[in-house]
C-alpha cells in the first residue's frame, strides 16, 4: 500500500482550503441573495397585488356611499310622504261622514218644514233651524228623526239619532209659519262607517 503523499506545503494547502471555503461562502451568499431577492420579489408583487385591489374596492365603496346618497334623498322623501299618508290614514278614519248624517235628516223631514241653518254642535250634537207651515208639522219632524223605528231610515241607521231636544219654537204672526231651532244628538260611530 502506497500512501498518497502531499507534496504541496502546508501554507500552501492553508491557502487554497481558505480559497475553496472563500468560493464556499461566495456561492452560498450569492444564493442567499438570490433567495432573499426572491422571496423580496414575491412580497413586493403580493404588496402590489394588495394594493391594487385595495385601490379598487375603495373606488367600489366610493361608487357605493355615492349611490346610497343619491338614495338617502328618496328615504327621506319616502319616510315623509309615509308619515303624510298614516296621518291622513288616521284622519279619515277617525271623521265622520256627515252625508250620511244628511240623508238621513233628509228622509225624515216632512214637506212642510224647511231647514235653514244646520250646524254642528259640542259632544256629538247637531244644531239645527228652520220653518215649519205650522207645530204639528215641527212635532211631526221631531218624532221620525226621535223614532227608531221611521221606515225611512237607512239600513243600519235606524238608531243614528239617540235624542231630539227642541230648544225654541216661535209662530211668525205675518206668515202664520213656525219657526224652530232643535239640537239632535247622534251616534258617532254610525258615521265613522
Amino acid at each position: 500500500m502506497a500512501d498518497n503523499i502531499n507534496l504541496v506545503p502546508q501554507e500552501e494547502q492553508k491557502q487554497q482550503e481558505k480559497v475553496q471555503t472563500v468560493k464556499k461562502s461566495t456561492y452560498l451568499a450569492i444564493a442567499l441573495f438570490v433567495l432573499v431577492a426572491g422571496v423580496t420579489g414575491f412580497f413586493y408583487y403580493q404588496n402590489l397585488q394588495t394594493n391594487q385591489n385595495i385601490a379598487k374596492h375603495n373606488a367600489s365603496i366610493e361608487l357605493l356611499r355615492g349611490q346610497i346618497e343619491k338614495q338617502a334623498e328618496i328615504e327621506i322623501l319616502a319616510r315623509n310622504l309615509g308619515t303624510k299618508y298614516n296621518t291622513l290614514q288616521g284622519i279619515l278614519n277617525s271623521r265622520n261622514y256627515f252625508s250620511l248624517f244628511m240623508q238621513e235628516i233628509k228622509a225624515r223631514v216632512p214637506d212642510s218644514v224647511q231647514i235653514d241653518t244646520f250646524s254642528i254642535g259640542k259632544q256629538n250634537t247637531v244644531n239645527i233651524s228652520g220653518t215649519g207651515t205650522d207645530y204639528i208639522s215641527i212635532a211631526r219632524f221631531i218624532r221620525n228623526v226621535s223614532n227608531d223605528s221611521f221606515t225611512g231610515a237607512a239600513e243600519g241607521f235606524e238608531n243614528l239619532f239617540t235624542d231630539v231636544t227642541l230648544n225654541s219654537v216661535n209662530l211668525d204672526a205675518q206668515t202664520s209659519e213656525a219657526r224652530f231651532f232643535i239640537v239632535v244628538t247622534y251616534d258617532e260611530g254610525l258615521l265613522k262607517q
